[in-house]
């Protein structure tokens, strides 16, 4: 089991290394910003692979993937007898409630909840109210607008259902879970973001490292069973994974998000999906007892990269399972790849202009929309790093960056949250950084956060004469707001 970490050869599990040398190929061809990946069959590892600075320890969030861990929690006290998934959910959260609530919302089921059909759409928080008591807001003042169970809605009433397992069992869902964690081998360091009003945030908060994702996805593809003791109830573990309510609702059509949806679990024609922003994905196709799971940061404004990583997974991989080769070559070299996994770069690392800005001053038009007053570029003569050093609204910063290869530093930014939504961290994240030349005149400066939470930022810089360009675009759930937006510069008279 994935649990003992028994590792295979592909081809010894019926896989050829071939096509998953394919499938690392297609990610480098498409830039796919991966940062790790796992392929399991038969509870046994037959490919795993991270790309610095991540490694099998780093303890990565799972944004809405963490969902399917609170399906589980629930499952866990359906098993004991604590609550069925029939039973209202208001009635396990009158301390959050002010109003009387209206007959769809009263009605609504905690399985209403778990398939996305709870029947509060859209989410209206009362603009006089703090939209971050997120639980308080939905019962409060969200009004339900068709039957619980009729139509699928992705909106947050898993927060609901955590506050509802806390209030339940007195704990948070995460330690509920933790005899089943046990069992399966999933570290004492998995933890969860929490919400302001002070539970986990399973929607979105659960950090945990690759391996600890691949047990929790053997557990569902084997149905809550281990070692032949069925931990979580084998008719709730089928209902989970198998289509409760439909999600296709309109022309575009994937496999992935169209096909229904169970528990908190996508499914698909071949397999169920455990899915989280910016691709964090499992994947567990029972049938060929083979599974899939995957850490990145794909997030974009318009992102079908799950899908894509879908149709790859499938096609490359799934879909040729009992092709006969014998190991060789091809093992040799998936190892190597295994070992190398690259991120995407995506212009020169050098570029004549280079020398034009070098160490020189541009001040930044006032009422710039991230508050910039000026920054300098400083290239080391070595030519495989340099520093951005610029002023904003909180002071002088620096972004220390790779060129041609990503450098890790910290994000100079102390306050976002961390642990808790709305609370500042009060400390710099970890952050990766590369600057590349996309034009002979255009430097594009990337920065990826990846700490607690995951974030990207784009920032062009083009430069005509003595003046400049900036653009600035960002990819994170509610933070890093303040660099994102265009304004211009010039050369400051030295």
């Amino acid at each position: 089991m994935i649990k003992d970490l028994e590792f295979a050869t592909p081809e010894s599990q019926g896989i050829r290394s071939e096509d998953i040398l394919e499938f690392i190929n297609r990610l480098a061809y498409r830039k796919m910003n991966l940062h790790s990946f796992l392929m399991a069959r038969n509870g046994k590892i037959i490919a795993e692979g991270y790309v610095k600075p991540f490694h099998k320890d780093f303890e990565h969030r799972l944004y809405s993937a963490s969902k399917t861990f609170v399906a589980m929690a629930v499952g866990l006290m359906v098993t004991e007898g604590k609550v069925k998934v029939t039973d209202k959910i208001a009635d396990y959260l009158q301390n959050y409630i002010d109003n009387p609530l209206d007959r769809w919302t009263q009605d609504m089921t905690i399985e209403d909840c778990m398939m996305m059909s709870a029947p509060m759409f859209p989410d209206r928080d009362n603009p006089a109210k703090d939209p971050n008591l997120r639980c308080y807001n939905l019962l409060n003042h969200t009004k339900g607008v068709y039957p619980g169970g009729t139509l699928f809605c992705y909106n947050k009433a898993p927060d609901l259902v955590c506050a509802a397992i806390k209030n339940i069992t007195g704990k948070e869902f995460i330690d509920y879970l933790r005899p089943v964690f046990d069992a399966i081998g999933i570290s004492k360091d998995i933890w969860c973001v929490k919400t302001k009003e002070d539970y986990c945030w399973g929607g979105s908060g659960i950090v945990c490292t690759l391996r600890d994702y691949a047990k929790m996805g053997e557990f569902v593809l084997n149905l809550g069973c281990v070692n032949g003791k069925q931990l979580i109830d084998r008719d709730y573990m089928e209902k989970a994974t198998t289509t409760r309510i439909c999600t296709l609702n309109s022309n575009f059509y994937d496999p992935l998000s169209n096909c229904g949806y169970g528990y908190y679990t996508w499914i698909t024609p071949d397999a169920f999906a455990f899915r989280g922003m910016g691709t964090q994905q499992c994947f567990g196709f029972r049938d060929k007892d083979f599974l899939f799971v995957c850490q990145a940061d794909t997030q974009t404004t318009s992102d079908n990269t799950s899908a894509w990583v879908y149709d790859c997974v499938k096609h490359l991989v799934y879909d040729r399972i009992g092709r006969k080769k014998k190991e060789g070559k091809a093992y040799l070299q998936l190892q190597e790849a295994l070992q190398n996994l690259q991120p995407p770069m995506y212009g020169r690392p050098h570029a004549a202009y280079e020398q034009e800005i070098n160490g020189k001053t541009y001040m930044v038009k006032p009422g710039n929309p991230m508050g910039w007053k000026n920054f300098r570029f400083d290239f080391d003569p070595n030519g495989s790093e340099g520093t951005l050093t610029y002023e904003n609204s909180r002071g002088i910063k620096k972004i220390s960056f790779g060129i041609g290869r990503l450098k890790q530093g910290k994000f100079p930014e102390t306050h976002y949250y961390d642990k808790q939504l709305t609370i500042p961290g009060n400390r710099e994240q970890d952050c990766t950084a590369v600057c590349e030349w996309v034009e002979d005149q255009k430097l594009l400066l990337r920065v990826y956060v990846i700490d607690h939470s995951m974030g990207n930022l784009f920032a062009t810089f083009s430069f005509v004469g003595n003046e400049v360009g900036l653009s600035f675009r960002k990819t994170a759930e509610y933070f890093m707001d303040d660099y994102q937006g265009d304004t211009s510069g010039y050369l400051a008279q030295e």
